[in-house]
């Protein structure tokens, strides 16, 4: 709670940077990890795996997925969210990858909250 908080406070004061970097150590502790910066062929590259991974999903197939329950990555879809939302003023390279983590924990684990966010991004 108190991590997210932090990152929030930040987030409204504008320090998307620190934010960022809040989030970034936070999934690590989760087992999720990010570069600091993406190159635009990183984030291309990603964006058409997405596509690929999407590409014959329906609306059926995930809203049948079952809920998240692993406590860790729940916790770990929230950050996300919150790094998304950064990295749209902050780093938009970022955001295919970040999105491409969030679906494929959702597909792995189950539909939570935060899996509308990375549906949207994708």
């Amino acid at each position: 709670k108190a991590s997210s908080l932090l990152v929030k406070l930040m987030m409204s004061l504008s320090k998307f940077e620190e934010a960022m970097s809040n989030c970034r150590v936070i999934l690590s502790n989760l087992g999720v990890v990010f570069p600091v910066n993406v190159s635009l062929p990183v984030g291309l590259r990603e964006m058409m795996g997405m596509q690929t991974m999407l590409s014959n999903i329906t609306k059926d197939q995930i809203t049948s997925l079952p809920p998240m329950t692993n406590k860790d990555k729940i916790a770990a879809m929230k950050f996300l969210n919150m790094f998304c939302m950064c990295s749209i003023i902050s780093k938009p390279l970022m955001l295919p990858l970040l999105s491409s983590r969030m679906m494929k924990l959702t597909f792995e684990y189950g539909l939570c909250a935060d899996s509308i966010v990375g549906l949207a991004t994708a």
